[in-house]
């Protein structure tokens, strides 16, 4: 069994964050493992407010975990700030750790801004470029490389692979279910190559919550198992497109999957 190692925030309504990508893991049939790096006060509706976690405490927890379980991969969503995701650099580079897929969370879907200028400066200077994928949504991407994205265009994926060079981004995950037109098209960028995967929607994506931690963890999984990075891709984006057409109402607010 391969494992997987969560390094991401609590929703307490379990419809995102740490319950949700333990839940996509075993529904894949390989066993996770997490450490918290942020408490929030979440439901259905929208993120009321969020505390980070200790940063001595989440390291001691993190090295300990990391020194147990010996991970195959790792799932990163909301780090909440930089003393965590200075910590979380140290230990990638530390243990040399492995199939790193970076879901860059900055800004929840109800407006709740998780991170400030100065922990998003780091992320782009940085961390980003110890990951193995990053995993942005559109509003995410656009801040990482400073620029809007309206389509899939060639220039426009042109420029953000140059971009992605001189940042050192290994590999970037465009998401396509926010981007108009009648296609949910992911794009995998490289810093050589540049590969498109679609298929038809099945329906907007505004209406449920848990989608970009559903696929950042079931990438890591499929990372884990030895699939690479194309293939990965496409067995993220069937998997994940059967859950959201098959989510489910369980609070007053939006849509949850169901893994």
């Amino acid at each position: 069994m391969r494992k997987v190692l969560i390094i991401a925030g609590f929703d307490p309504s379990g419809g995102a964050g740490i319950v949700l990508d333990t839940k996509v893991v075993r529904a894949l049939g390989e066993f996770a493992a997490s450490t918290i790096t942020c408490l929030t006060v979440q439901t259905t509706e929208r993120v009321y407010d969020a505390k980070t976690i200790d940063p001595d405490f989440f390291e001691y927890q993190l090295q300990k975990i990391i020194e147990d379980i010996e991970p195959d991969s790792v799932k990163i969503g909301l780090l909440g700030s930089e003393e965590i995701a200075r910590s979380v650099l140290r230990n990638i580079r530390r243990y040399n750790l492995k199939n790193i897929v970076c879901d860059p969370v900055l800004k929840s879907t109800s407006g709740f801004e998780f991170g400030k200028d100065k922990f998003v400066e780091f992320l782009k200077s940085e961390f980003l470029k110890v990951c193995s994928v990053i995993t942005p949504n559109k509003t995410e991407a656009e801040v990482i490389f400073d620029m809007k994205i309206e389509n899939f265009g060639e220039d426009i994926l042109n420029s953000i692979q140059q971009k992605m060079n001189k940042m050192g981004i290994k590999s970037c995950v465009l998401k396509g279910g926010h981007v108009d037109g009648h296609l949910a098209e992911d794009v995998l960028i490289t810093q050589t190559e540049i590969y498109r995967v679609s298929a038809k929607k099945k329906g907007s994506t505004d209406n449920i919550h848990g989608t970009g931690c559903a696929f950042s963890s079931a990438f890591a999984t499929f990372l884990a198992k030895g699939y690479n990075m194309y293939d990965a891709l496409k067995q993220t984006k069937d998997f994940v497109s059967n859950l959201i057409h098959n989510s489910i109402k369980i609070g007053k607010g939006r849509l949850v999957l169901n893994p």
